[in-house]
C-alpha cells in the first residue's frame, strides 16, 4: 500500500469534525486503505464523493450537544427536500405551460415574468423532477447529487443575467434560496420514506396543492379562457393585493368573466387550506422545522417585493441599471440568516419546554 493513497484519505478524512474522526478516524481509514487494494495512489471518486457526503450531514446535523441543528431535522429533511422539489419542478412547468398555452389562445396574453423561458425552463422543470423522483424512490445520495446540480444550474442561468437585468435576478432570488433549502434538506435527510414521516395521505395533498395551483395559474394566466373577438375580460393579477405594485409581479388570473375568475381564486384558496391544514397536522418536531427552514425564504421574497419596488421602478424607467448599494445587498443576505437563527433558537428552546412538560407530566403521575 503506497504512503501516498493513505496521506490523500487523511486529508479527506478532515472534513469531518475532530470528535467524530477521534471515535471513528482510524477504523474509516483502515477499512478504505484495506478495500482500495494494491497499486492504487488516488481514492476512488465515489470514496471522495461518500466521505464529503457524510461529513457535511456530520457537521450540520450530528454534531454532539452542541450544534444548530439537532438530530430531529433528519424526518423534517426526509419529508421537507422531495415536497420542495416538487414545488420547484411544479414552478418551472407552470412557466413553461404558461408560455405554451398563450401561444393557442386568439391573441398572445401578456406573458408572465419568468426568469428562464424556453428550453431552460423545460430543463430546469425535468431536472427537479428526477430529484423528485429519486427522493420518493428512496435513493438519498442520487437524489442530493442531483439537486445540487440543478441548484447549480439555478444558479449559473440566473446570475449570468445579472449585468443585463438586475432587477430580474433579484425578484428570482427567492427561487434560488427555494432550491438552496430543498438541496441542503435532500443532503441532510433520514433515513424514513416522506410517507413514513406525514402519513400518506398528507403527502399526497402537500403534493396535490402545488400541482393544484400551478394548473390553475397556467391556465388562467395564458388567455386561453379569453375569446377576443367578444371583446372585455376579467383579471385578477398579484400586484392588485396591497403592497404588491411592482411591475414584476406579473402571475395572475384571466378569464371571460368574473364567474371564471372567481372560480380559479376559490381552487388556488381551496388547495392553500388544504396544503396549511396537512402541515399543521403534521408531527410537532417536523411541523416546526420546515417552517423553519422555509422562512429564510419566505423572508427573502417578501423583503424583495415590499422593499425593493422604487428600485425596480427606477431601473424600468431610467433606461438604465441603476446598482444596489452596500446595505441592500446586506439586506438580502443578513435577514433571512438572521430570521432562521431565531428560528432554530425558537425550536430548541420549544422542544426544551415540551420536555420538561412531559417530565413534569410523568412526574405527577408517578406521585398519584
Amino acid at each position: 500500500m503506497t504512503a501516498p493513497l493513505e496521506a490523500r484519505y487523511e486529508r479527506l478524512l478532515r472534513v469531518y469534525p475532530a470528535a467524530f474522526r477521534r471515535v471513528h478516524g482510524e477504523d474509516m481509514l483502515t477499512t478504505m486503505l484495506a478495500d482500495a487494494g494494491e497499486g492504487r495512489r488516488w481514492p476512488r471518486p465515489g470514496d471522495a464523493a461518500d466521505i464529503l457526503f457524510h461529513a457535511l450531514r456530520q457537521r450540520l446535523f450530528r454534531r454532539p450537544g452542541g450544534g444548530l441543528l439537532d438530530s430531529g431535522w433528519s424526518d423534517a429533511c426526509a419529508l421537507l427536500g422531495p415536497v420542495l422539489a416538487v414545488v420547484l419542478a411544479t414552478l418551472r412547468l407552470t412557466a413553461a405551460a404558461r408560455r405554451a398555452l398563450s401561444g393557442l389562445s386568439s391573441q398572445w396574453a401578456t406573458p408572465p415574468h419568468v426568469l428562464n423561458p424556453g428550453a431552460t425552463v423545460l430543463l430546469l422543470a425535468g431536472a427537479w423532477a428526477l430529484v423528485a423522483a429519486a427522493a420518493f424512490a428512496g435513493r438519498r445520495r442520487i437524489a442530493a447529487g442531483l439537486g445540487w446540480v440543478a441548484l447549480l444550474i439555478e444558479a449559473v442561468t440566473l446570475l449570468r443575467r445579472f449585468p443585463d437585468d438586475p432587477v430580474a435576478v433579484v425578484y428570482g432570488l427567492w427561487w434560488l434560496a427555494l432550491g438552496l433549502v430543498a438541496t441542503v434538506a435532500l443532503t441532510a435527510a433520514g433515513p424514513r420514506r416522506p410517507g413514513a414521516v406525514a402519513g400518506r395521505w398528507r403527502l399526497a395533498v402537500l403534493l396535490a396543492a402545488p400541482a393544484v395551483i400551478g394548473a390553475v395559474l397556467a391556465v388562467g394566466g395564458s388567455g386561453l379562457l379569453i375569446d377576443y373577438t367578444r371583446g372585455g375580460y376579467n383579471a385578477f393579477y398579484l400586484q392588485d393585493l396591497p403592497g404588491l405594485q411592482s411591475a414584476t409581479s406579473g402571475w395572475g388570473l384571466e378569464g371571460a368573466d368574473a364567474t371564471q375568475v372567481d372560480l380559479m381564486l376559490l381552487a388556488i384558496l381551496v388547495a392553500v387550506v388544504a396544503g396549511s391544514v396537512a402541515v399543521a397536522r403534521l408531527p410537532g418536531p417536523v411541523r416546526r422545522r420546515m417552517l423553519v427552514a422555509v422562512a429564510p425564504v419566505a423572508t427573502l421574497a417578501a423583503l424583495v417585493e415590499l422593499g425593493f419596488n422604487g428600485w425596480a421602478v427606477s431601473n424600468v424607467h431610467m433606461g438604465h441599471n441603476i446598482p444596489l448599494v452596500a446595505g441592500q445587498w446586506a439586506s438580502l443576505v443578513l435577514l433571512p440568516l438572521l430570521v432562521f437563527l431565531l428560528g432554530l433558537w425558537w425550536v430548541r428552546r420549544r422542544d426544551e419546554t415540551m420536555r420538561l412538560a412531559a417530565l413534569g407530566a410523568a412526574a405527577e403521575r408517578e406521585r398519584n
